[in-house]
């Protein structure tokens, strides 16, 4: 495979001119899923309050619990196949220099023919990351690195079902989850800067990852299904 500075680059070349239309797609997703998460965030909030009383502990409790309720409900049928959709609009972006992005992500996330896949193929990710994780955090790790192809696979493989799509990043990604991850580990660098720069610096970083992680999915299809050598003619 690629060396990391190999994939940054190559994605940085397809970044160049065209940053504001991958911006835009990571603006857009981050502030809707920010929305959907917000009632959990108020019910965290809340929870502060409950030692006011029995009555009023209660009643907090109630709306705590609703307000979880609702995040959830919104992370599985908007979140999931919003995450699906930005991330295949810039690994079209990146492949093909489409620059239809916002259009693709709300066409790949939310499209008849891709939502219930979408939205299905990412719970059964998560719940399996939540149950690995509930052994130990570093198996939690693992395993979304060995689930991390799936939002990829859900679109590029519609003849698979939702489980096969996971079973087939887990093959994928067998002997490449630490590449994968030290891919991860050498933005920490731009990761420090954009907190440094109280989150501003994140306009350009998250866009710049995500366009990487697109390089790495290609680079590692290219690994796994090498094309052919054309079959020689004959000069007789």
């Amino acid at each position: 495979m690629k060396r990391n500075k190999e994939l940054k680059n190559a994605a940085l070349k397809a970044l160049n001119g065209h940053w504001g239309w991958v911006i835009l797609v990571c603006i857009i997703s981050g502030a809707i899923i920010g929305i959907i998460a917000a009632p959990s965030s108020a019910s965290s909030a809340m929870s502060a309050l409950g030692s006011q009383g029995m009555a009023f502990g209660v009643a907090i409790a109630g709306l705590g619990l609703l307000f979880s309720g609702i995040t959830l409900v919104g992370n599985i049928f908007g979140s999931y196949p919003l995450q699906v959709g930005a991330l295949n609009s810039i690994k079209r972006f990146y492949k093909d220099s489409d620059i239809k992005t916002v259009q693709n992500m709300f066409k790949l996330g939310f499209g008849k023919e891709y939502y219930w896949r979408n939205v299905a193929g990412m719970l059964l990710m998560q719940l399996f990351i939540g149950l690995w994780t509930l052994l130990f955090i570093v198996p939690g790790i693992i395993k979304s690195y060995a689930y991390a192809m799936t939002p990829y696979l859900l679109i590029d493989n519609p003849e698979l079902g939702p489980n096969e799509v996971r079973l087939k990043s887990i093959e994928m990604m067998r002997g490449h989850k630490g590449k994968l991850f030290g891919l991860d580990l050498s933005f920490i660098g731009w990761i420090l800067l954009g907190i440094l720069s109280l989150g501003i610096g994140f306009i350009w970083i998250t866009p710049y990852i995500k366009t990487t992680r697109a390089a790495f999915y290609y680079d590692l299809l290219e690994e796994l299904n090498p094309q052919q050598p054309e079959a020689e003619t004959s000069g007789n």
